[in-house]
């Protein structure tokens, strides 16, 4: 389960670097798949503050809303661990 977690989170922190790409262009289909993504994954990995803060951010991209993107990336950023030890363990 272990090496289950650690993919999830390389995936997830490569997603972050696409997501910070496509908000530099405004890439809102992009940017909502990304939600979609965390919105769908995180809670069954033990992280459900990422994946309610994915919802948020596949809506405010399905509305083109900027500012409310802007406001949740660096949220989104911050509930995922940098490393796997920083992790809670899997459900």
């Amino acid at each position: 389960m272990r090496e289950l977690l650690e993919l999830f989170l390389e995936t997830r922190r490569a997603d972050l670097v696409r997501l910070d790409a496509a908000f530099a262009v405004l890439d809102f289909a992009a940017i909502r798949a990304i939600g979609h993504a965390f919105r769908g994954s995180s809670a069954s990995f033990g992280f459900p503050e990422a994946g309610r803060i994915g919802a948020a951010l596949e809506e405010a991209a399905g509305r083109a809303d900027r500012m409310a993107v802007q406001d949740l990336v660096p949220r989104l950023r911050e509930s995922i661990p940098e490393t796997g030890s920083q992790a809670p363990p899997p459900p």
